[in-house]
């Protein structure tokens, strides 16, 4: 049975500022671990302020704001081949249990008002916390003790994990969902290195394919 935390938009609202902890947490603990401070850890992040001129600056938000359209009109393509990998291997009715037992976020006869702040929560808690993490923090972290291409996909493996995560989705859920969110994790995690692991693109692009998905 599908979880919905849209069932009541208001506590999916709610629920959203726990994201946040994606940013409070690991800085926390990185600072205690490597005696940094707070500020060195969220800098690292991506949090500082550097030097980038308005013409750069816009191209990353158009770029991203193109590369989640993108994968908006793509997803239903990456939806079809996990689709069809999962269904041939484990069979229809595997897929069909875990399609039905996944955690739904799409709110439910939203207001207006709670459509609006459901939306610019996905620009300004969502996209940044879950990029600032799964990019920013943990690429880079793993970059420094393992080679880029394996920190991306450890980063992408804990990004689909979380979108599915254990003990609170059947295993058929995460098997079949895994493939299209790794595919995610994977492509914003090029995104991150193409812009000299610079958030703004991946932010965007994460914000905007967010909000396509809750309007369309």
């Amino acid at each position: 049975m599908t979880i919905s935390l849209g069932q009541n938009p208001w506590v999916l609202i709610i629920l959203t500022f726990f994201e946040l902890l994606f940013i409070i947490i690991p800085a926390l603990i990185a600072a205690q671990i490597e005696h940094t401070s707070i500020k060195t850890e969220l800098n690292e992040m991506g949090f500082q302020k550097t030097k980038i001129s308005k013409l750069n600056f816009i191209l990353e938000i158009f770029v991203g704001g193109a590369v989640g359209f993108t994968l908006y009109i793509v997803g239903g393509f990456i939806y079809l081949l996990n689709r069809i990998l999962i269904q041939t291997i484990f069979g229809v009715r595997f897929f069909e249990a875990g399609k039905s037992g996944g955690i739904s976020t799409r709110p439910i006869q939203p207001d207006i008002i709670q459509i609006l702040i459901i939306l610019l929560q996905q620009l300004l808690i969502i996209a940044i916390s879950e990029e600032a993490f799964f990019r920013g923090f943990l690429i880079k972290k793993l970059d420094n003790k393992i080679p880029l291409s394996l920190s991306i996909i450890i980063s992408s493996i804990l990004f689909a994990l979380y979108h599915s995560p254990p003990f609170l989705v059947p295993i058929s859920t995460i098997i079949s969902s895994f493939g299209f969110y790794f595919t995610f994790g994977i492509l914003l995690s090029i995104l991150f290195m193409m812009y000299d692991t610079s958030l703004i693109s991946v932010i965007i692009c994460h914000a905007f394919y967010n909000i396509l998905v809750i309007l369309f």
